[in-house]
């Protein structure tokens, strides 16, 4: 009975530990890479144009403070986000949606509506 208690315990603990490992490792807080950005207008609901350029060895570091220091070459940014749940950040007043997190890569989705079926949508795919 003893060694089924213990077994027991021990099996709840390795399950919370890798909870949190988890929940720690799709953390956005640490440097990433900006590897590309993709653009898509859309016009009356119809795709009109879209692009993709390459991130430009742009590097974004979600610090523990809530600042977001963006770098490319000797350009450095800082900005406020608030990562309000495991779907949404908000970067500087803009709300961005959370899209295909894993430790090594996520996309930030970014949707700017102008009326109607007007809109542009923007994915920042960045990498560890």
């Amino acid at each position: 009975m003893k060694k089924l208690l213990l077994f027991s315990f021990i099996s709840l603990f390795v399950f919370i530990s890798c909870k949190k490992d988890k929940d720690e490792e799709l953390s956005l807080k640490g440097l990433w890479t900006l590897d590309n950005v993709s653009y898509k207008e859309y016009t009356n609901g119809v795709l009109t144009d879209s692009d993709t350029e390459s991130g430009m060895g742009t590097t974004l570091d979600f610090q523990n403070n809530g600042t977001l220091v963006t770098k490319q070459g000797v350009n450095t940014e800082s900005v406020p986000y608030i990562i309000k749940s495991t779907t949404f950040v908000e970067i500087d007043g803009e709300l961005y949606e959370i899209r295909n997190h894993t430790f090594n890569g996520v996309a930030l989705y970014l949707k700017e509506s102008y009326g109607g079926n007007t809109y542009d949508e923007y994915f920042f795919n960045l990498k560890r």
